[in-house]
C-alpha cells in the first residue's frame, strides 16, 4: 500500500502497462468512487469493460488503496497462472487463484507450499489464512481466462465456480471479478453457481474527453512540468479522432467522445521522452513537434514488432503483412481474426501470443 512517488526527471506516464498499487491514477475519480460504493454495498461485483479501458489500473491504483482502509484485500489474482492440466486431479483454476493470493500476500503471512495449496479448496485456504470474523476482499483480474483456458474443461470450470459459490456464502468475504465485456455472455452458464448470480455489474468505459484532459494535466504536473490548455486540447482531440462510416460506405474522420487510456499513455510517454531537457512548460508547438499521435503510435508499433521479431527482417515483414491484412480492413479500421490451432490465419501462434502480451 506504499505510495509510489514520481522522482524529478522520471517519466510520470507508465506507457503500455497497468498502473501498480500505490501509483496515482488521474481522471477516474468518479469511477473509483462508484465502484467502491457498489462493491462495499453489494459485496459481489462483476467489473467489465472494453479491452484497453484500464480495468487493471483502476483496480490496482484506485480501488485497492481505498478498500484497504476497511478490508483486508487479497489479490488481484488470476485463474490462468497454473499451466498444469487436470491430469493430476487438481483443479487448475483453483490452484492458479491460490498461487496469486499467496504472491500478493502482505508481509507476515505464513506461506503455503505448492503441495499444500494443491490439496486446498478456496474456502479451506481462506479459513486457514483469515483471522476470525475478518472482512476480506478477493479480487480476480482478467477473469475471462476461466473461460478461455482449457475451453473444453467444462467440469473443471463448474467445480471452480461451485467452490467460489461455497466461499461467497461467507458474509465476511467480498469479491470483485474483472473481465472484458465481450465474454459476459459466456459467463452465464456458470453465474448461477455463485450467490447473486453475478448480477451486480459495473461497466468501465473508455476515458471521456474531460477525464482525459484531467489525466494528462495532472500527470504532467506530477512529473514537475505544466501543459498549456491549448496543448492538452490538441492532444486529446487527436487521441479522440476516429473514422466513422457514412451511409454511402465511405469513412470520414470525426472527433469522438472517448479516448483509449492505453493510447493516451503511449503517446504521452513518448512526448515526455522527446521533450527538451529543462523545458518546464509543454505548449502547442511541443505537441505538434513531439506529441503527434500517429507518429507516437507508429513508433510504438514498430518497436514492438521489431522486438518480437528479434532482428529477423523476414519475420518482421511477415508480422507486418499479417497485421495489415488480417487485423485492419482496406478502409483502415479494425477487424477480428479467428485464432487457430498452431497458427492463426497464417501467423504462428507464438508470435500472436507475443503481440497480445
Amino acid at each position: 500500500g506504499t505510495a509510489v512517488k514520481v522522482e524529478a526527471g522520471d517519466n510520470p506516464f507508465v506507457g503500455p502497462r497497468p498502473f501498480e498499487t500505490g501509483r496515482k491514477i488521474f481522471g477516474r475519480n468518479r469511477e473509483i468512487d462508484d465502484l467502491y460504493y457498489l462493491l462495499s454495498g453489494k459485496r459481489i461485483v462483476l467489473l467489465y469493460s472494453p479491452s484497453g479501458a484500464g480495468k487493471s489500473s483502476l483496480i490496482q491504483a484506485g480501488l485497492v488503496p481505498r478498500m484497504r482502509k476497511r478490508f483486508e484485500v487479497w489479490g488481484p489474482t488470476r485463474v490462468n497462472q497454473s499451466l498444469e492440466s487436470q491430469s493430476d486431479g487438481v483443479n487448475r483454476y483453483v490452484r492458479s487463484a491460490l498461487l496469486g493470493f499467496e504472491q500478493t500476500a502482505l508481509a507476515g503471512h505464513r506461506r503455503n507450499k505448492p503441495e499444500e495449496l494443491a490439496k486446498m479448496t478456496l474456502s479451506q485456504y481462506v479459513a486457514g489464512r483469515r483471522e476470525k470474523a475478518q472482512n476480506i476482499v478477493v479480487i480476480f483480474d482478467q477473469f475471462e481466462e476461466v473461460l478461455t483456458a482449457d475451453p473444453l474443461a467444462i467440469e473443471a470450470k463448474r467445480e471452480f465456480f461451485e467452490q467460489l459459490g461455497d466461499l461467497l456464502l461467507d458474509p465476511h468475504v467480498w469479491a470483485l471479478f474483472a473481465l472484458r465485456e465481450d465474454y459476459l455472455a459466456m459467463l452465464d452458464p456458470y453465474a448461477e453457481l455463485v450467490p447473486t448470480h453475478l448480477k451486480n455489474g459495473f461497466r468501465l468505459d473508455l476515458l471521456r474527453q474531460d477525464s482525459a484532459r484531467d489525466a494528462v494535466t495532472s500527470t504532467v504536473a506530477e512529473g514537475g512540468r505544466r501543459i498549456e490548455v491549448t496543448a492538452v486540447s490538441k492532444l486529446v482531440n487527436d487521441l479522440a479522432t476516429i473514422k466513422v462510416q457514412q451511409q454511402d460506405g465511405t469513412f470520414v474522420k470525426q472527433v469522438g467522445l472517448y479516448v483509449e487510456p492505453l493510447q493516451l499513455q503511449v503517446v504521452c510517454r513518448g512526448l515526455w521522452e522527446r521533450m527538451p531537457e529543462g523545458k518546464q512548460t509543454i505548449d502547442l508547438a511541443d505537441i505538434e513537434q513531439f506529441g503527434d499521435v500517429t507518429d507516437a503510435l507508429s513508433s510504438y508499433y514498430a518497436s514492438e514488432v521489431a522486438r518480437i521479431s528479434e532482428g529477423d527482417l523476414k519475420i518482421e515483414r511477415t508480422i507486418r503483412e499479417w497485421i495489415g491484412e488480417r487485423l485492419i480492413t482496406a478502409n483502415g479500421i479494425r477487424r477480428q481474426t479467428l485464432r487457430g490451432a498452431g497458427s492463426s490465419e497464417g501467423l504462428n501462434n507464438e508470435f500472436v501470443v507475443n503481440l497480445v502480451n
